[in-house]
């Protein structure tokens, strides 16, 4: 060979290279498109591939689709420790940072909400493999937000992080409904969370009283 030309990748490492590109231009198009609306023949055309380089690698479309939500949660997750990591010894710039990221994620242009919430209301099947991965996240979520919320000294950490994760959620859902933009209603989950977290810290506790519950 001569010398500064460019070898073919062969054997696993092409196979590597075809399965890295069928999964990106997937998690592209089963995004921005939806995961009924995309079949595997769009997916292979559109990664400039053969039918049989994304079989080799996927036994079937559910299975790449389960790659796909997994890959997603790995990196959500990954980027989530980053932004904790800046402020190690300050909670509350903890809880700031990432609920800024996220009001800026859902508020932003091309946003289309929350893969896996996306995926459960495509696939409402319980046994799909797609349901483990979403659940798995969640709770993921959920556990990080129980330790902020130990980190904050909340009185009830584990109703406190639940809270959190009800913002969460709900700045996913508002997104697809009333839209994003700067004057987006996804902003307010910063103002929110601080909210929660005073009242918290004050020991606030909402009233059960029955006149108050409308009885």
């Amino acid at each position: 060979m001569k010398q500064g030309s460019k070898q073919t990748p062969r054997g696993p490492a092409r196979g590597k290279l075809a399965r890295d590109r069928v999964c990106e231009v997937a998690a592209d198009l089963f995004y921005r498109k939806g995961l009924h609306a995309v079949g595997v023949e769009e997916i292979v055309k559109e990664a400039g591939v053969a039918k049989i380089s994304l079989y080799r690698s996927f036994a079937s479309k559910d299975d790449l689709i389960v790659t796909y939500l997994d890959e997603r949660g790995k990196t959500f997750l990954r980027d989530w420790d980053d932004a904790f990591e800046r402020y190690r010894d300050d909670p509350r710039a903890q809880l700031r940072a990432i609920m800024t990221s996220i009001a800026e994620r859902t508020t932003s242009d091309g946003y289309r909400g929350c893969p896996f919430i996306n995926f459960c209301a495509e696939y409402p099947e319980s046994s799909h493999g797609g349901h483990e991965v979403a659940r798995a996240i969640k709770r993921a979520l959920q556990e990080r937000f129980l330790r902020l919320a130990k980190a904050l000294r909340a009185r009830n950490p584990a109703k406190l992080a639940d809270a959190f994760l009800l913002l969460v959620e709900g700045a996913y859902a508002i997104s697809q409904t009333l839209g994003g933009g700067d004057e987006g209603v996804g902003h307010s989950i910063v103002w929110t969370s601080e909210i929660l977290v005073e009242a918290e810290l004050n020991a606030f506790r909402p009233s059960t009283s029955r006149a108050n519950q409308g009885a």
